[in-house]
């Protein structure tokens, strides 16, 4: 090869010879993707391939796949490339680069699978690298090589799409799982519910018969306590497949904060600093206790995993106005904002952090759920989230949910009172014992009651001329759901102040508490006086 001595080390000058002798299509590249070395053959067969060419004006790299330009060689040292050169159709050179103090050397010759392309194209056997004196071994070896890099990159390529397949099925795997225990949950739930609320109701009732001093009435008030307890796990299992009914009340967000502080308190550690402000003219809002809890807890305890060595954690509530949903027109609502001083994360975490199964745990740490949930369970709330985080800066996440309205008027207790008194309920529920507890539960209260089994039945009390100012139905039943059973009342009577009640319903309307103000929905089990107050909220609108 002839190339400028001062511009190549004295190793590579000392192989000069050898190279020359080897490889008369070699060349060397300095750092800059100019030559600097090119071999002899070049001068006659392509002239352009001078000192000073720069590479990538020459060149078309073909393999390795990705390869664009010369800069990028450097990651392919020691692998097969094959070159394209510039305005020489059909003429490729098969090789690789070496590297040494900054410059690159292709080291390699012509490439072809047919003899007969020699002529074709100018060339000679002496001009190959070294090969048996007939060509044969040439064209043999190349032809392998050929189909080996095509094998490989075929294998390459097939790698990762099974890794990609792999991960998408244990994606899919774990959705399923999920769905299948959502469903188990609704199942259970139903039913232990309807249980439940048996022994939960006939319980109270028997200590509104029992003088405080029975011994059996603190018998009857443990019975209480562990159907509360057994309800509790109930309503977790929900929470945890994503089907628990949302129960919108007035929530006091002093009330609903402190809860949450007293159960983080202990998972924080002494490392880990609480501050919990909040604005004075701080209004009520309108939510579901269990999400909010749900989702200020899931907040707190991704905050502490973010400060390993502590840290100082801090939730900030405030009222302002903001567009929820984005584009519609500012109005009241509220921001709780929960802020740590951990690592912080770069804009790929961000970007995906609300992605289900995304996680930056370690495996068997998590599984990517946790912030998914905290979104659907925000969205459901008629609220927003956001993150703002930087790395080493710590993390920021914004809720913004409705600010309550100011409640109509409600009639006077007097006026809710007469409005009881001898009422019509229609009660449906095709569980015997829930349909004869909450049958004594409004007869105690003063209602007039007429049972049905199903909706069948309900229908037929009312084609025959029965009327009713209230109607308590169970949602799952055989036949008609509860809610198709309201719709057939009010096309054909009117507008009917109805309560729907449930062990566990997949009806996301009655879930999220979308419902009109004639309609409630009270999941099971529920205590008497929950029964009471919200019959009676009923009848005062």
């Amino acid at each position: 090869m002839s190339e400028p001595q001062a511009r190549l080390s004295p190793s590579w000058q000392v192989e000069s010879a050898l190279l020359r002798r080897l490889f008369p299509f070699g060349f060397s590249v300095d750092a800059g993707g100019r030559l600097v070395a090119a071999g002899e053959r070049w001068a006659s067969f392509a002239p352009q391939v001078a000192l000073g060419a720069s590479f990538d004006a020459l060149f078309v790299a073909l393999r390795p796949l990705g390869i664009r330009e010369f800069a990028q060689l450097r990651t392919a040292l020691g692998e097969g490339v094959l070159l394209k050169l510039v305005g020489h159709p059909g003429f490729e050179l098969r090789g690789q680069f070496l590297g040494e103090d900054g410059a690159l050397h292709f080291v390699g010759g012509p490439w072809l699978t047919n003899l007969g392309a020699l002529s074709a194209l100018g060339l000679e056997l002496r001009d190959f690298p070294p090969h048996d004196t007939r060509g044969d071994l040439l064209v043999l070896l190349q032809a392998q090589e050929t189909s080996l890099a095509d094998m490989r990159s075929l294998a390459s390529s097939l790698r990762e799409k099974i890794a990609a397949q792999t991960q998408l099925q244990a994606q899919l795997q774990q959705i399923q799982k999920m769905e299948l225990v959502g469903r188990f949950a609704g199942g259970m739930a139903h039913n232990f519910n309807n249980i439940l609320m048996a022994i939960q109701g006939y319980a109270e009732l028997s200590l509104t018969r029992l003088d405080a001093t029975d011994p059996v009435h603190g018998w009857v008030e443990q019975i209480c306590a562990a159907t509360g307890h057994a309800a509790s796990l109930t309503h977790g299992l929900l929470t945890m497949s994503r089907q628990n009914p949302l129960k919108l009340e007035p929530l006091d967000l002093r009330r609903e904060l402190r809860d949450v502080e007293k159960l983080v308190t202990p998972l924080l550690g002494q490392r880990v600093q609480l501050e919990v402000a909040l604005d004075p003219a701080l209004a009520t809002v309108h939510a579901d206790s269990s999400s909010l809890k749900q989702v200020l807890m899931n907040l707190v305890l991704n905050a502490r995993d973010a400060m390993p060595n502590g840290g100082h954690l801090s939730i900030a509530v405030r009222p302002m106005m903001a567009a929820i949903p984005a584009g519609e027109a500012p109005r009241e609502v509220v921001e709780i904002a929960v802020t740590d001083t951990g690592i912080g994360m770069d804009e790929r975490t961000k970007a995906n952090i609300f992605e289900p199964f995304f996680t930056t745990k370690e495996v068997g740490k998590g599984v990517g759920l946790g912030l998914s949930t905290v979104y659907g369970l925000v969205q459901q709330l008629g609220g927003t989230i956001a993150v703002e985080s930087q790395l080493g800066l710590g993390t920021t996440f914004r809720i913004r949910i409705p600010h309550l309205a100011r409640a109509a008027p409600t009639p006077s207790v007097a006026t809710v009172e007469r409005r009881v008194e001898g009422a019509r309920v229609l009660l449906v529920d095709d569980e015997l014992q829930v349909r004869k507890l909450l049958e004594a539960l409004l007869r105690r209260d003063g209602y007039a009651v007429s049972t049905a089994a199903n909706a069948e039945e309900a229908l037929a009390l009312l084609e025959a001329g029965e009327r009713f100012e209230l109607l308590l139905t169970d949602v799952l039943m055989p036949g008609l759901s509860g809610p198709e059973l309201s719709e057939r009342v009010e096309a054909r009577h009117g507008t009917l102040p109805t309560l729907f009640i449930s062990g566990h319903t997949d009806n996301a309307r009655l879930r999220r508490g979308e419902l009109p103000p004639h309609q409630r929905f009270l999941p099971k089990p529920f205590t008497p006086a929950d029964l009471s107050r919200t019959l009676r909220e009923l009848l005062a609108r």
